[in-house]
């Protein structure tokens, strides 16, 4: 198991017969279509056909349709275009880490994805779209969502609003005697905390999904007893060792993060994100938070092009169009990363290498840093400032876990780079 709780990456075998097996367009199933829909093609929460494959293919890109959620307002403001710049992408062969070379058409059908978005300086370079998914579509991150609420959090630790040493207590006194009542606010920012949480996905009887039940994430049933929001389900989880000695991705973490985060401004992270980041980046679309029983904030949908703006701020050090967003200190505290040697001991062994800072991932590669921000089904956005490279997926992928696509998702975006700075040199 990896540290999502997660069996490790396929074996290089999986891949290859897999891209044996692929075909060049998927078939594509009218999902809730006509007058009624006939009964086999309709989706719902309240059955969790949501989440079943190829359901979920649909359903990413339709949250709204299916689950409570909350508006993130882009404003009034104009819409800020990119400039195009094509790069022919798709003559790529990627050759993936158990050394099976797909094309790059391959590589994207197996790993189920729905939409990339490749900018170079500012510029977009590649981009396409599959399957139920197109330019306007907002599609669910997961809990890639959690890099938004950890960037405020890191912004306000910058604005002295918070204190990565102070105890979750002293912000949330609803934790004492929980797995945070020793627990500091830099522990739950870096996965650092010790608790008793079996986050397995792929055991239905993990407490995982009643972590999911409580964030509404799944659907509750009759036989339910257990807590209908996250607030009435985090004071039930209990310590386990000592924090911050080993990183320990566990999502319990994220939503404490998001209470802290609101307590401390008073503002829904709805309202934060639109203020911080949707009316300032231009954003074409509103997104939208899923919410819990109890109208908590989850996982967040949002256009793919938005997505990328919101990578684009990031790699641009906190600036959009001359204005400063964000501290420079804010950003730089991402891509100097986290501790290593804890992040070997509790990290995925197919991340090797990487670390963990304010709830970015970090990749450590060829004597450079860049940061991403991760989901489950193969959701990422991929920040790399040497490059100069921005790179937004969706996708929908049959395993939870991002770490199985992995020995793809590595190989594909360095290809991608490689190619673009290629490109560069010729011209």
């Amino acid at each position: 198991m990896n540290a999502e709780g997660i069996s490790d990456h396929k074996k290089s075998k999986d891949l290859a017969q897999a891209a044996a097996i692929y075909s060049d367009s998927e078939k594509v199933v009218s999902w809730m279509k006509g007058f009624p829909p006939p009964k086999d093609r309709v989706i719902r929460f309240a059955d969790d056909s949501y989440r079943q494959w190829p359901q979920l293919r649909w359903s990413y890109g339709h949250m709204e349709e299916l689950v409570p959620t909350k508006t993130v307002w882009r404003g009034n403001g104009h819409v800020k275009m990119f400039e195009k710049d094509p790069v022919n992408l798709d003559d790529l062969t990627i050759q993936t880490t158990g050394n099976v070379n797909l094309s790059f058409q391959q590589a994207l059908d197996i790993s189920k994805t729905d939409g990339i978005l490749v900018i170079y300086r500012g510029k977009v370079v590649y981009e396409k779209y599959f399957a139920y998914t197109d330019q306007y579509t907002r599609h669910i991150i997961q809990s890639a969502t959690k890099s938004f609420i950890g960037t405020i959090a890191e912004e306000l630790v910058q604005k002295q609003v918070l204190n990565k040493s102070k105890f979750i207590t002293h912000y949330l006194p609803e934790l004492r005697g929980t797995a945070w009542d020793d627990a500091t606010l830099e522990n739950v920012m870096d996965m650092q905390v010790s608790m008793v949480f079996d986050e397995n996905y792929l055991d239905s009887n993990s407490e995982v999904y009643n972590y999911l039940k409580s964030a509404g994430m799944i659907p509750l049933t009759s036989k339910d007893k257990g807590p209908i929001s996250i607030y009435h389900y985090l004071p039930q989880i209990k310590k386990d060792g000592e924090h911050g000695k080993v990183f320990a991705y566990r999502e319990p973490n994220i939503n404490v993060l998001g209470w802290v985060v609101r307590r401390t401004t008073n503002m829904s992270l709805a309202e934060l994100v639109s203020k911080w980041f949707w009316q300032p980046i231009g954003a074409e679309r509103d997104s939208y938070f899923m919410l819990d029983g109890w109208g908590v904030e989850t996982a967040m949908s949002m256009t793919l092009r938005d997505f990328a703006r919101f990578g684009e701020l990031i790699r641009n050090n906190g600036i959009v169009d001359g204005k400063r967003l964000l501290h420079s200190a804010t950003i730089d505290t991402f891509f100097k990363g986290g501790d290593r040697d804890k992040f070997a001991q509790g990290g995925p062994k197919v991340l090797a290498g990487w670390s963990y800072k304010s709830q970015w991932w970090v990749r450590h590669h060829n004597n450079q840093t860049s940061i991403e921000a991760r989901g489950s089904n193969g959701q990422f956005l991929y920040i790399d400032r040497n490059a100069e490279v921005v790179i937004a997926r969706f996708g929908s992928a049959e395993q939870s876990s991002s770490t199985n696509l992995e020995p793809i998702m590595s190989p594909l975006i360095d290809a991608i780079i490689k190619a673009i700075i290629k490109n560069t040199n010729s011209k």
